[in-house]
């Protein structure tokens, strides 16, 4: 379960398996552009805010995997992303609650904007999770 743990995803950064082969070169590319280490990613919920840095990571890593592109969600791209691994139910529910949130123009809204996505996607649950997806994921 170490998509979410690379990608915050959705992106539960600490919960499911990577399903991308590029997740890891570009939450690493984005870590460096942010100047932040995946420590301050994994300690991201220990404060109110985060801060801007990494904030800015999630902005980059959610463009680059095609979730969100000019401060917007891409209609379908939690689906394309994540559909083969979570439920029908489960994109469903996120693109309807996630899908509301919008953005100012600004790049420092952006990476808010990107962080308050990042967040909304973190509602996804272990039980939404397709079966045959979880066993191979609890393998050390």
């Amino acid at each position: 379960m170490h998509f979410f743990t690379c990608c915050a995803l959705l992106l539960v950064v600490v919960t499911l398996p990577t399903c991308f082969v590029q997740a890891g070169p570009i939450k690493d590319q984005c870590m460096a552009a942010a100047g932040i280490t995946a420590q301050d990613v994994a300690n991201r919920h220990e404060t109110d805010d985060p801060g801007h840095s990494v904030k800015c990571f999630f902005r980059c890593f959610l463009e680059n995997i095609g979730i969100i592109a000019d401060n917007q969600i891409i209609p379908g791209a939690f689906d394309r992303v994540l559909g083969h691994i979570v439920t029908a139910e489960a994109v469903e529910r996120m693109e309807a609650t996630c899908n509301i949130i919008k953005s100012e123009t600004t790049y420092d809204e952006s990476c808010e904007f990107a962080w308050q996505i990042s967040e909304c996607y973190e509602g996804v649950r272990l039980s939404d999770v397709k079966k045959g997806r979880r066993t191979r994921n609890h393998r050390g």
